[in-house]
């Protein structure tokens, strides 16, 4: 599926400057009243919040109520727990839609009405991420004064850039009709844009498109002059990669060549792609870029692409991984898969050239399985909203997450082991599904379930050595408001999850069930298994035959005491959802714990366990409140962190190349003592002679005043995760310590609060009591 050279398109390009790219740059998109929701009025409105404007669209009406510049917007990890008034504080716009035809003229009635077709949900998220919100509104209805339809389809397609706004409409006729003209245009204050398109012969099938592309003011967007000469060329061939671009979405195209190859025979295949953007100009130039595989290829699960300088040293400019493989077997839709965009945008002051490459690891990244999350679109699926999956390797999923809950079912949901026998019978390939699991479980007290709203997702560490991503959101009412950060490892043992949340109390709650964190969620737990058992770093505490079922709680207010409490749901038995493939348990460790609820600070936590009845009888365990709770209070909170650990429960089914876990697993199948070994191995002390130790597990380490650090970990099972915060530069360091050639495998990230980098190494801790590691500067760029 190529990009079409024939488009009738009509863009907007006048004399001016386009505002650089900063990499601090950013973009969300999300519900302002959640996906069920709507305001007080009944409008559903989508927003857009950027780094430089915002927008919000009623999808019904496409009235525009918001738009226009962010005064002093907040950093991209602040932003996305910001409030709706940063949009909802802007002043209105107007859209104006024009279609004439056979001599008539329609006026635009309404869209987006019939959300009874799954698989074509009409509001779609196509593309969401830190560099591009793309979205379309779909079944556009226009009529004539006497009532007549348009005998067309159409749909409004939105693509906001962090600096610039583009949106087209299209129309395909039913019908041949003769004598036509649509037209599109935008009003803000003293702004008005408008462009149209005349078609003397309109030929049925034959879609028109016009477009606006506008700047964060709502002014007609200026092209650069003169136009940017970008070349790209794969290194693996030394052919010239072909680069084009699509006026209608206002990147470069750059048509990457599909490939298939083995990903067990290649797992450290690195596609290396030269890129050159020339600046002939007398102004800073911004080039959106769109790196894009639009066919089937190898490699699409757990691809991660990362922007390199000449050097080939990170750049930590980000590039948003927004890709799909759905498609549906009884018809065709709009942008179904498979295809990858890797979306970006490279500055280039004037009179400059950038020399670079985009280099795409897929399996494995210096040795050990990748770590890549990516925004996964659902067309082709169904709902067509946010989803998102994390792949460790590049061989199947390891975890997603709905924050939308648009599938009805959990916020974290397909959940599987890593590196054993997969569901078609062998390795390199999809394992089975064990999921899911919830975060803040709230139903009040007239016993109806409140599902988050106003989520968004700010993407900050896609891979490849930790994931790093965050939703935030709050109650419908704005009674809590809810942060979760969800994070992943390049790691050859076990598929793992580290989930760190935070909730705050704003108005005085009641509940009739609340739990702040689920192992197995209400809708995603036909995983059963026969026993639990609960301890801590030091020891088993109990062990017991698992309940099933009922929905009701079979235990409640059970105290975790202790470094690291654990909790295992192991003897899991196979059913007729999962024939194939090796079964696997699960795991919670407790990492972190603070809290202060009905006013009372509650030093530990306390956990439950709840019978399921999600398609089979069977149990979970929750993070609940502490006995005695009969309501929250303004001014309480909760702050955690737990790890989520899927654990081969088949002998001979891991075939990793982990000898230490390899060799515990066998002795120990099928028990809880896996999930022990992990929560006290890696319940690490970390002595920093030079810095500071922020967190332990995955370590984080704040350097000194001359961005250095020198520490000593002890303890870990397998591969452990340091991330070296507060350097000045980006480039210009080594790490002594952290084995060979881990200075060329390193993670990197701007900090747009702090406007300091980030280093992320990940260390091999099997067979070590002790390591030290040293980060040294040895000069800025």
């Amino acid at each position: 599926m190529k990009q079409c050279s024939r488009l009738i398109v009509f863009v907007l390009a006048l004399a001016g400057a386009i505002p650089a790219f900063a990499i601090g740059d950013y973009g969300f998109l999300w519900w302002p009243h959640g996906w069920r929701g709507a305001s007080a009025d009944g409008t559903r409105m989508l927003c857009v919040q950027t780094s430089r404007y915002g927008l919000a669209i009623d999808v019904n009406s496409l009235a525009i109520p918001h738009f226009g510049p962010i005064p002093d917007p907040a950093p991209y990890a602040e932003a996305v727990a910001g409030s709706n008034d940063v949009v909802f504080s802007l002043p209105p716009a107007a859209l104006s839609l024009l279609v004439e035809a056979d001599g008539a003229r329609y006026r635009f009635i309404r869209a987006a009405e019939d959300t009874s077709d799954h698989a074509a949900y009409p509001v779609r998220l196509i593309e969401s991420g830190q560099v591009a919100q793309r979205f379309d509104i779909q079944q556009l209805v226009f009529e004539r004064e006497d009532g007549g339809a348009l005998p067309a389809t159409a749909r409004l397609e939105v693509i906001a850039w962090p600096d610039e706004l583009r949106v087209f409409l299209e129309i395909t006729p039913e019908a041949d009709l003769a004598d036509s003209r649509i037209g599109i245009g935008f009003t803000q204050g003293a702004h008005r844009v408008e462009e149209t398109a005349p078609r003397a012969h309109w030929k049925a099938g034959e879609p028109i498109r016009v477009s606006l592309a506008l700047g964060a003011d709502g002014a007609a967007l200026a092209a650069p002059q003169p136009e940017p000469r970008i070349t790209v060329a794969d290194r693996r061939t030394g052919e010239a990669v072909p680069v084009t671009f699509d006026a209608l979405r206002g990147w470069r195209y750059v048509d990457l060549p599909e490939a298939g190859w083995s990903l067990s025979e290649e797992p450290d295949r690195l596609d290396r792609f030269t890129v050159r953007i020339e600046n002939p100009g007398d102004q800073p130039l911004r080039a959106p870029l769109n790196f894009a595989f639009d066919g089937a290829f190898t490699g699409v699960v757990g691809m991660i692409p990362m922007l390199r300088d000449a050097a080939d040293h990170p750049t930590g400019i980000p590039v948003q991984v927004s890709k799909n493989w759905h498609s549906l077997p009884d018809r065709r839709l709009l942008y179904e898969g498979p295809w990858f965009h890797g979306l970006t945008m490279i500055e280039v002051a004037p009179g400059e050239t950038w020399k670079g490459e985009m280099a795409i690891a897929y399996a494995r990244w210096g040795g050990a399985p990748a770590v890549s999350h990516a925004q996964l679109s659902l067309v082709g699926w169904g709902t067509n909203q946010r989803w998102d999956q994390v792949a460790i390797g590049s061989w199947g999923e390891t975890i997603c997450y709905d924050p939308d809950v648009n599938l009805n079912r959990s916020i974290i949901d397909d959940v599987r082991p890593l590196m054993v026998t997969g569901m078609r019978g062998g390795p390199w390939q999809w394992t089975v599904n064990v999921g899911g699991g919830d975060f803040l479980v709230y139903f009040d007290a007239a016993g109806k379930k409140q599902y988050l709203s106003r989520m968004r997702a700010a993407y900050l560490e896609p891979g490849p050595n930790l994931t790093r991503t965050v939703y935030a959101g709050q109650t419908p009412g704005g009674e809590i408001e809810a942060r979760f950060e969800v994070s992943s490892p390049r790691c050859d043992d076990v598929g793992r999850a580290w989930h760190t949340f935070r909730y705050d109390v704003k108005k005085p709650v009641a509940w009739s069930r609340l739990a702040f964190y689920q192992l197995g969620a209400d809708h995603y737990n036909d995983h059963q298994f026969t026993m639990i058992a609960r301890g801590n770093a030091s020891e088993l505490a109990e062990e017991w035959e698992t309940p099933r079922g009922g929905e009701e709680y079979h235990r409640a207010a059970i105290p975790c005491e202790g470094a690291a409490p654990w909790f295992s749901l192991h003897g899991g038995e196979r059913n007729a959802n999962h024939p194939q493939g090796a079964w696997a348990n699960r795991g919670l460790i407790i990492r972190a714990w603070k809290a202060r609820l009905g006013g009372q600070d509650v030093p530990q936590p306390f956990a439950a366990v709840y019978g399921t009845e999600n398609g089979l009888p069977s149990a979970n365990v929750e993070l609940v409140p502490p006995p005695g709770s009969t309501e929250l209070l303004p001014g309480d909170f909760v702050e955690a962190e737990v790890e989520l650990v899927v654990i081969p429960a088949e002998p001979g089914s891991y075939y990793g190349p982990n000898e230490a876990f390899k060799e515990h697993l066998e002795a120990n199948i099928d028990t809880w003592k896996p999930v022990h070994r992990l929560a006290a191995m890696n319940n690490l002390r970390i002595d920093a002679a030079k810095g500071a130790v922020a967190r332990n597990y995955p370590a984080e380490i704040a350097t000194d005043s001359n961005g250095e650090a020198e520490i000593t970990i002890h303890g870990g099972a397998g591969y452990v995760p340091v991330t070296f915060t507060g350097l000045p530069e980006r480039a210009g360091y080594v790490i002594e310590g952290a084995g060979e050639d881990a200075d060329l495998f390193v993670q990197v990230a701007y900090e747009g609060a702090s406007k300091t980098w980030s280093r992320t190494y990940n260390v091999n801790m099997d067979g070590v009591e002790k390591r030290g590691l040293t980060l040294r500067r040895v000069g800025g760029e």
